[in-house]
């Protein structure tokens, strides 16, 4: 329950952090705004006015974010956004990194919401390998349009985080994978529909190890270049076939054998000496 000098009002009820889960997978341009997952948090400012400060605080950040970007974050102004002065902010969170990493926390868990929204965006199949191929395609679309839809989120969550790779870590270093509860969701829909494709003899097993991290590498790569390239001026059009091609091209590299030409594990493995530097 808030003191009075938090609040300064009567208590209320606070919305949901993320909506209802929405009903299509990516919005497209203006135009389709309206399927993507609900926003955590409200249009604009608002003094607030019941006792869950702590999740008020994590809203507002959230908001920030979404408006100027990682830097945007500051406790005191997230206080002020919020209606309560900083000595009650700092109640709740000790620090300004504090409050970053708990809007980081929000913040996966909105990229959570596109791979639900690209899951429920297709009927699943009898088959358990196409349906495992079905939750790849799902996770990494959700990924890109998440990362495309919600820039100052998807910068957040990897900026400066000491815990990006973890589960991808934990999952390589340990011989049984780490419980549910410390995995991020969005990985492990990835990870778990590999171990199917491995069970149903679809994905040769020596061919399982690091094609996670592979993926990940793929799709958080592609998300990048549309971000913070010149391909961000790309067509809608072009954008949706480059994003299309780069899982045409990650499927066929996880299941298919080369046909013909050379094997480049046949290739002599160097290491070139740096080079050097000038100026």
């Amino acid at each position: 329950m808030a003191t009075k000098d938090e609040t300064g009002g009567a208590d209320g009820a606070e919305a949901g952090a993320h909506g209802p889960a929405p009903k299509a997978a990516a919005p497209k341009d203006a135009a389709a705004k309206e399927s993507a997952p609900k926003r955590a948090g409200g249009a604009g400012r608002r003094a607030y006015h019941h006792g869950d400060l702590r999740n008020a605080l994590v809203e507002a950040g959230l908001q920030r974010v979404r408006e100027g970007g990682p830097d945007a974050i500051v406790l005191r102004e997230v206080a002020r956004d919020t209606g309560v002065s900083s000595t009650a902010a700092y109640r709740h969170f000790e620090s300004h990194q504090d409050l970053v990493e708990e809007v980081k926390h929000r913040g996966v868990a909105v990229m959570s919401d596109w791979v639900r929204a690209e899951l429920a965006a297709s009927p699943p199949a009898a088959d358990p390998a196409t349906e495992a191929v079905r939750h790849i395609r799902a996770t990494g679309l959700g990924y890109v349009r998440f990362a495309l839809a919600e820039p100052g989120l998807f910068r957040l969550i990897f900026r400066e985080s000491k815990h990006a790779g973890s589960t991808a870590l934990g999952e390589t270093r340990a011989p049984v994978a780490p419980p549910a509860e410390e995995r991020d969701p969005s990985y492990m829909v990835m990870a778990d529909a590999l171990d199917v494709l491995v069970a149903e003899g679809v994905l040769r097993p020596d061919r399982r190890a690091f094609t996670d991290i592979a993926l990940w590498a793929a799709v958080h790569g592609l998300s990048t270049l549309l971000l913070e390239t010149d391909l961000a001026k790309l067509p809608q059009e072009a954008r949706e076939q480059t994003i299309d091609r780069l899982f045409d091209v990650l499927y066929h590299g996880i299941l298919d054998e080369p046909v013909s030409g050379p094997d480049p594990h046949d290739l002599p493995v160097t290491r070139p000496q740096p080079p050097t530097r000038s100026g």
